[in-house]
């Protein structure tokens, strides 16, 4: 009985796998595109929980930015204005003090994140941030204590917005390496289902040739007799 059983050809093998396809798709749907995976959210809490978090981070970072920034600002023109007195100077000095103690702040934070990798740099990005934040308490108190040393409220407005701003930047960059953490998972999970998988003729590229190879020698074979 085995013997009726002829073995596929070439083509039949491909119109087979052709019908095989046709018929997975017909019951599992089209095949998921990229765009599928744009809203979905690996994560323990929704993404518009983790979007208002940032939102608010970003609000209290601004309020507590103004804040030490407007007083850095005056502390740092008034300082280089007494040497040297250039109002153009002054305001740029001024604004350079704001950006090398607020700024350096935050990136500082942020480049912990990325660029913390060894204990060496984890050491100079944690230093290079503690001085940025004792120039900025060293200018808040200066400015915001003059005349109010005895005021408890003057003490924690001085104090707090510099505190505020650096600790901001560290949920801001927590949420940095989550977000990170979610897209590269993403793009693990948009790579096992969308991107193509390997041609059945790659793995069983000798196989399908030495099939080949004997539907020619019997078609040979044919033709002799």
């Amino acid at each position: 009985m085995l013997e009726n059983f002829r073995p596929l050809t070439q083509d039949q093998r491909k119109s087979a796998h052709r019908a095989a396809c046709q018929a997975a798709v017909q019951a599992l749907g089209p095949k998921p595109a990229r765009d599928h995976f744009s809203s979905t959210t690996i994560s323990r809490y929704p993404s518009s929980v983790t979007r208002l978090i940032t939102t608010l981070c970003l609000v209290l970072l601004m309020a507590a930015f103004t804040l030490s920034a407007i007083r850095l600002y005056v502390i740092g023109s008034q300082a280089f204005g007494q040497a040297v007195p250039n109002v153009v100077a002054t305001t740029a000095v001024g604004i350079a003090t704001v950006l090398s103690a607020e700024i350096g702040q935050v990136v500082f934070s942020l480049a912990l994140a990325t660029l913390g990798t060894s204990t060496t740099s984890r050491r100079l990005l944690y230093v290079s941030m503690g001085m940025c934040t004792a120039v900025a308490l060293a200018g808040n108190i200066q400015v915001a204590l003059l005349g109010h040393e005895q005021s408890v409220f003057a003490w924690l407005e001085a104090v707090v917005p510099p505190l505020v701003v650096l600790s901001t930047a560290y949920v801001l960059k927590g949420q940095l390496l989550e977000t990170s953490d979610r897209r590269r998972e993403r793009r693990c999970v948009v790579c096992a289902t969308v991107l193509p998988e390997p041609s059945p003729l790659g793995g069983r590229r000798r196989f399908y040739c030495s099939n080949a190879c004997r539907q020619r020698a019997k078609r040979r074979r044919m033709r002799q007799e």
